[in-house]
């Protein structure tokens, strides 16, 4: 299974993008690297350690022996320490039916898991997820008849509303790069949510421009509508930002773009598009579910993982932490 917190891919972007601190510690047998988060409050720096892609084993004394091989390692240099747990839970086409039952059952699936985490190991269902539970990957060895097959019928009347409105795919040329970042910093702060700096936004045109990468968007009469960022990675397409001119909502402009991508892809021997996370299934009350609900539109294979959990060192400092996160929030 390919392994996009583990990848070469994601350290290069933390360290080459972010700026973040790494760190290496070995793991069932296993050498992984984390990074290292620090958080200013007030006249106190907080420090984060966090380490996703962590594949658990079945043996249950293994899995207590690293824990508190963590705890002995980490317990003066942190309060908590932050991994996400790879292992599959289930994984499903999302052109299937999914019925209420089925969205209850995984409701119930997920929260036995995290109670039994929490009896086993004492590990805390993370507060702040720093790798998403669910994952939605597509096959791009697909033709462009398959593809849209496997979309939702709304999805394809979007994608051929655009097509007979004119929208154009192109790759992003450097004049755009300005217009790319203030737009996507215009729709940030119409639906709240956080992006990146100008500063690591340059560092991420730079990295891609030695051939890690490239900038597609969608264009209505010359004019720059959506955007992805599509980071590569052997036979993986990787896209971590993106953005949509709100005023084009009515045109699917975003799944235009998309069903592009995925048969650019294909064009170019890239097997698999990864548009990053989404909301676990059973909770619509997840802050991704509105992205999740229009991913799992296009089709493609969803995944349910563990997610991220804390193993916690302080309790009274983690509870101070997490409030403030709440309130922050």
């Amino acid at each position: 299974m390919y392994n996009l917190y583990q990848s070469q891919l994601r350290k290069d972007i933390q360290e080459k993008v972010y700026h973040n601190p790494i760190f290496t510690v070995k793991l069932f047998g296993k050498d992984y690297f984390g990074t290292i988060k620090v958080k200013k409050i007030g006249p106190w720096k907080i420090q984060r350690y966090q380490l996703m892609g962590v594949q658990l084993p079945n043996d249950k004394e293994y899995i207590r022996s690293e824990i508190a091989k963590i705890k002995k390692q980490f317990r003066k240099k942190c309060f908590f320490f932050q991994w996400g747990i790879i292992n599959e839970i289930v994984s499903f086409e999302n052109s299937l039916h999914k019925s209420e039952e089925f969205r209850e059952d995984m409701k119930q699936v997920r929260i036995g898991l995290q109670q039994i985490l929490c009896s086993e190991y004492n590990l805390q269902t993370a507060f702040r997820e720093n790798m998403p539970t669910a994952g939605i990957v597509y096959d791009t060895t697909k033709s462009d008849e398959e593809l849209l097959k496997d979309m939702n019928e709304s999805c394809r009347k979007r994608i051929k509303k655009s097509i007979a409105g004119g929208m154009e795919y192109r790759i992003i040329d450097k004049k755009h790069y300005e217009d790319f970042f203030y737009k996507r910093q215009k729709t940030a702060g119409i639906k709240w949510f956080n992006t990146i700096s100008k500063m690591q936004y340059n560092n991420l045109l730079a990295y891609i421009t030695h051939n890690k990468g490239m900038l597609i968007g969608a264009f209505l009469k010359w004019e720059l509508i959506a955007w992805t960022i599509c980071l590569l990675d052997g036979t993986h397409i990787f896209c971590p930002y993106g953005f949509f001119d709100r005023e084009f909502s009515n045109m699917g402009v975003q799944h235009f773009l998309k069903f592009k991508l995925f048969s650019r892809a294909r064009d170019n021997w890239f097997a698999r598009v990864d548009t990053g996370g989404g909301a676990p299934t059973g909770f619509p009350e997840h802050p991704l579910t509105s992205v999740s609900t229009f991913k799992e539109s296009l089709g493609g294979t969803k995944i349910e993982q563990y997610g991220s959990y804390d193993i916690v060192f302080n309790g009274f400092l983690y509870r101070v932490f997490k409030q403030y996160y709440k309130l922050r929030g």
